[in-house]
């Protein structure tokens, strides 16, 4: 794939990420003087985390990454999980009482109005959520709100380079939730973009394999496989943005979008 890296900061195509990631997720990113070398025995997407961090994970399933994530930044740290479903919330409190994991909340609601206070967390996650939201722009916002100055909001999800028929779009959302909102890729980075994070991008990208049975019956030979080959722009492909809050709010870097408050 021709796209490796794309930064908030000027759109372009880069060569180098700022940080090295796994599969699902950040790995350790440069923004942070302090973050220590590699550990090999936390997952790759929560190498950007330091003890002590306070993190919130925006659409948190059952718990299983907030409870791991609450291991890693320590007593000293603190987790809380958001998700808009009463089933997901119950559940993830049983999976935290069968632990011995103290440090971790979960929230009940919905994350354009996440229920935490301005400027409460180092870093904010979200891993197959953002696509599925009605009001995107709203929900980057909230991750903006939330999110301290030299803060990181790590963001996993799906962006296309070229156009996909819907029909498709619609069949392989049944294998990836997330793939029915999926956006153009500047389109995607524009939210973010919007409400004021100006430094960082995209630091990894897999191309999601989908069966060529789906493929066939919507595309033409060659289509297929362009959609498979990894080196060509034509498919959907799975994508890791990290960004930094600025240390400053500024017309620039417009503040939770100013936009939102014209009317």
């Amino acid at each position: 794939m021709q796209v490796e890296v794309q930064t908030i900061e000027n759109n372009d195509r880069m060569t180098e990420s700022a940080c090295g990631c796994g599969s699902g997720g950040c790995g350790c990113h440069s923004g942070k003087a302090s973050h220590g070398e590699f550990n090999p025995e936390i997952p790759e997407r929560f190498q950007l985390l330091q003890e002590g961090d306070r993190v919130v994970e925006f659409g948190s399933g059952s718990g299983n990454d907030c409870l791991i994530a609450a291991r890693v930044v320590g007593p000293a740290g603190k987790v809380i999980g958001i998700d808009i479903s009463s089933e997901n919330i119950s559940r993830s409190w049983e999976l935290m009482d069968s632990t011995e994991v103290s440090n971790v909340e979960f929230r009940l609601g919905d994350i354009e109005q996440a229920p935490v206070p301005d400027e409460y967390a180092d870093v904010i996650y979200s891993s197959c959520v953002f696509n599925l939201q009605s009001n995107k722009q709203k929900v980057a916002d909230e991750m903006y709100r939330v999110c301290k100055h030299n803060g990181y909001v790590c963001v996993s999800d799906f962006v296309i380079l070229s156009e996909i028929p819907e029909e498709l779009r619609a069949e392989a959302a049944k294998i990836a939730g997330c793939v029915q909102g999926v956006e153009r890729v500047e389109n995607f980075m524009a939210y973010f973009q919007k409400t004021g994070f100006t430094r960082g991008g995209i630091v990894e990208v897999n191309k999601l394999q989908l069966p060529d049975d789906l493929l066939t019956k919507y595309l033409s030979t060659d289509m297929v496989a362009k959609y498979n080959d990894i080196n060509s722009d034509d498919g959907i492909f799975s994508v890791v943005l990290v960004v930094e809050k600025p240390e400053t709010c500024n017309a620039e870097t417009c503040c939770h979008n100013a936009d939102k408050h014209k009317n």
